[in-house]
């Protein structure tokens, strides 16, 4: 099967330079032709500190921070609203430097 694919002028230029491969995904306009869009890549990525929480984890570098939470419906005693407003203090606590506070019942009875 032959496709009809167009190439971000970028991508193009790279690969006449030398570079042997390129690193994306094609989006089909039709059955034989698409557009081929290059994955994005971070040249020095940067170094990043985690730590641990009771639902998800809180990592922070030089250019940003990532608070990630998994928080099942059916934890007894456990409401997802407060695991959000808790973990939240802890990892503003954990990125100010301060002391981290204990963490609460999550509003369980």
């Amino acid at each position: 099967m032959t496709i009809k694919l167009q190439l971000p002028d970028a991508v193009y230029a790279s690969l006449l330079k030398g570079n042997a491969r390129v690193q994306g995904t094609i989006a089909l306009v039709s059955p034989r032709e698409g557009n081929f869009n290059v994955h994005s890549r971070k040249r020095n990525p940067s170094a990043r500190e985690f730590r641990k929480l009771p639902h998800g984890r809180v990592s922070m570098s030089s250019e940003n921070l990532r608070l990630t939470l998994s928080v099942d419906f059916d934890e007894h005693g456990i409401h997802p609203a407060q695991v959000l407003i808790d973990e939240s203090i802890t990892a503003s606590q954990y990125i100010m430097g301060g002391p981290t506070p204990s963490p609460s019942l999550y509003g369980g009875e």
